[in-house]
């Protein structure tokens, strides 16, 4: 089993970058880049929402934006919205991060885009060991989000995390629509962005569960 408090060092150190700690930059291939929309709300918070805890991670789900779609480890179904990126880019990058072995093929199929990351998340992934989180304090909180580009079609999502005895940090996560769903896009070799320190949620739209 891999341990909570190694977590971070084995993601970053494997080139896991799919994680929360490392964002999924900006990288735009296979993807189209067209003008942000300008007539949608993207400070709003995804409405309706229930919290449930998997993986030790207290994780949003709501009535109207998604994910509509639970099997096990593995959700889908967003709406093409600003709220429906911003919680595919939340379960999408800490589903990616903590989903044990016996299921993070399927997991990676479902919400990474296809694609030279994707392809090189696998090669990494099967270099480590992820058990079920044991009962005790969360590895992550999620805290917030700032929608920092916005498409139909292609969004750029800043995450602010908390960690136990780390400082608030933020990482961006692109995701694109990609066979009717918004899918993570994962970065190739070299391109990631490394998560920023923030000291407080300003700019932010708060986005936290029970803890």
């Amino acid at each position: 089993m891999l341990r909570k408090s190694r977590l971070a060092t084995v993601l970053i150190s494997t080139g896991l970058t799919s994680a929360l700690l490392v964002g999924c930059g900006d990288d735009t291939s296979g993807s189209d880049n067209p003008s942000a929309t300008t007539s949608v709300d993207t400070a709003a918070a995804p409405t309706e929402l229930t919290w449930s805890r998997w993986q030790g991670v207290q994780l949003p789900t709501s009535r109207v934006d998604g994910p509509r779609n639970v099997d096990g480890d593995v959700v889908s179904g967003y709406t093409n919205s600003p709220q429906g990126a911003v919680l595919a880019a939340v379960h999408g990058s800490i589903r990616l991060a903590l989903s044990p072995d016996t299921s993070w093929p399927k997991v990676a199929n479902a919400v990474a885009a296809p694609g030279v990351g994707r392809d090189t998340y696998a090669v990494n992934r099967a270099l480590i060991s992820i058990a079920a989180v044991p009962p005790g304090p969360a590895p992550m909180a999620v805290k917030g989000f700032r929608v920092d580009e916005y498409s139909p079609t292609r969004s750029v999502i800043s995450v602010a995390v908390a960690q136990p005895n780390l400082p608030l940090t933020a990482a961006k996560q692109t995701v694109v629509w990609s066979g009717e769903d918004w899918k993570v896009l994962l970065p190739a070799p070299g391109s990631e962005v490394e998560p920023t320190t923030v000291s407080d949620l300003t700019g932010y739209t708060a986005l936290e569960g029970p803890q």
